[in-house]
């Protein structure tokens, strides 16, 4: 009989020990949790809807809404356009905590189910929508799986993580923005995966069936097939996935808008600032910028690093016939690979024709310059979020500071960008083997009760903003800290690990359980 060694048992000051590590790395994460740490998840979600503003800002934000309104308008019609705008006039905030894909993964699940939670009761019949500008420019094969969907199944005496793709594995390192749409032969292909887990003893049929009702109902839609790109049809199938995942339990969700951050960005600066004399097109265009730019973002992550050829400026390139993404530098009045193979004119014909052609993906910074420094929109992120995006706020308040522009930096300081709305511990699902484990959305649908619904919101009453955080703990250390940087002692620490070093036995509540036919 094997015993386990107790030296092998984590203790609590090896727990100690992974929460400064990451908390050394993430200073504004270490200040949310000592500012709002005491506050329960509910307490802590009430807060997104108050929007701090300024005076004058009532036109910007008006560019803004018209611009997002005719975008959604393209992808979900007039209804949910004209609803979402208005909601978005009232209450100016959104989340860009996820990546574009299919909302299955707990990370994402779990952010936009703690947002959902302070809209059932508040006193608002405009708060309809969790608003989400998800990041496109991820590759498919993420870790969070945008190239299909998650799911759990008990089979064989053990959990089985199933993953169902709508593209093949050597399309894993494309981006989601601009790739092709999937096609009624790829979800086919899917259906045919789900049927040979059964085949093999890896799925029981009863939630095939439910998974094979998805991929008929949501993505085999032929609305859905006639889309441009797959971005678009992540947007249309979102809609409705989330909805599945509140069927067992029998209450109606807001509503889960997806829109690709990049495209939005890319809609914005065509109407907005290629022919007016705003700061962006000074960042894009002008020669003065380019120093500024080096001297305020240059190492900061999401941004660029010119030393250790990291990130991009401004935008990414995504050339014809090519796959994947290409680093660009200022040179110029060009923005140019490293190969020289491609260049772009910083000029607005030139990014009019490479936007044409979907050649260009805007960067994280601009993006962020364009949603959060610019529009004033208050950005929900992750726990890496809550760091660069004050990071480049702070740089961007320099920038302009230097250049004299007052204006610039009157609404830029008013920009909310310490909201965490991710990477939070939330739903939970429990197997037949006792076994406690994240849900995926899908394992919501498949798994969930009618008091599903119920416990998730109870336990946003009793788990506080440190709990959720902190029981997330070794998996944050795993993504600051690259496997050649870790300490094997603080890396060998679990999730139940943490769970139990916080006693949070009593709180980490199942809110759905795989049960054995």
């Amino acid at each position: 009989m094997s015993t386990i060694d107790p030296s092998d048992v984590p203790l609590p000051a090896d727990f100690d020990r992974l929460v400064d590590s990451v908390l050394s790395k993430k200073p504004i994460l270490k200040k949310i949790v000592l500012k709002h740490g005491h506050k329960t998840l509910h307490e802590y979600a009430q807060d997104y809807i108050d929007v701090n503003r300024g005076p004058g800002f009532a036109k910007r934000q008006n560019e803004f809404l018209a611009v997002f309104r005719r975008y959604t308008l393209r992808v979900l019609g007039r209804d949910i356009a004209n609803a979402a705008t208005q909601q978005l006039k009232k209450h100016y905030f959104v989340s860009t905590a996820d990546h574009h894909g299919p909302v299955t993964h707990p990370f994402f699940i779990n952010g936009n189910l703690v947002t959902a939670v302070p809209y059932f009761g508040y006193p608002d019949p405009l708060l309809k929508y969790i608003i989400v500008l998800s990041c496109g420019n991820v590759s498919l094969g993420n870790s969070s799986y945008p190239r299909g969907l998650l799911f759990n199944a008990y089979a064989k005496d053990k959990i089985i993580n199933h993953k169902i793709s709508f593209f093949p594995a050597s399309d894993r390192l494309c981006p989601v923005f601009g790739f092709r749409p999937y096609i009624a032969d790829d979800i086919n292909g899917a259906k045919k995966s789900v049927e040979e887990k059964v085949r093999i003893g890896e799925l029981a049929q009863a939630e095939a069936d439910k998974v094979l009702s998805i991929l008929d109902e949501i993505y085999l839609d032929g609305d859905v097939l006639e889309c441009k790109n797959f971005s678009e049809q992540i947007t249309k199938t979102n809609f409705k996935l989330w909805q599945k995942f509140f069927e067992p339990s029998n209450v109606t969700p807001p509503n889960l808008l997806y829109l690709e951050q990049e495209s939005l960005v890319i809609e914005l600066l065509r109407s907005k600032h290629f022919d007016q004399d705003t700061v962006i097109r000074h960042i894009l265009f002008d020669k003065v910028f380019d120093s500024l730019m080096k001297k305020y973002f240059d190492g900061i992550q999401g941004a660029f690093d010119t030393k250790e050829k990291l990130g991009t400026y401004l935008f990414w390139a995504l050339p014809k016939d090519s796959k994947y993404r290409v680093q660009l530098w200022r040179n110029g009045d060009e923005l140019v690979s490293d190969d020289k193979s491609y260049r772009v004119k910083l000029t607005p014909e030139g990014l009019r024709e490479a936007f044409d052609k979907k050649e260009l993906i805007p960067s994280m910074m601009l993006c962020y310059m364009v949603l959060s420094f610019y529009y004033g929109l208050k950005c929900l992120g992750g726990f890496s979020q809550v760091n660069y995006l004050t990071e480049m706020k702070n740089a961007y308040i320099k920038m302009q500071v230097d250049r004299g522009y007052y204006r610039s930096v009157e609404v830029c300081a008013r920009a909310q960008t310490k909201e965490m709305g991710g990477d939070f511990a939330l739903a939970f699902l429990k197997c037949p083997n006792g076994e406690i484990i994240p849900a995926t959305g899908v394992d919501l649908f498949l798994y969930g009760a009618k008091d599903t619904w119920s416990r998730l919101v109870h336990k946003s009453d009793v788990l506080t903003i440190k709990e959720a955080v902190y029981s997330l703990m070794p998996d944050f250390y795993k993504i600051v800290y690259p496997e050649k940087d870790r300490d094997h002692k603080l890396a060998s620490i679990t999730s139940e690990d943490a769970t139990r070093i916080l006693n949070l036995e009593g709180k980490i509540e199942p809110c759905a359980e795989i049960k054995v036919q």
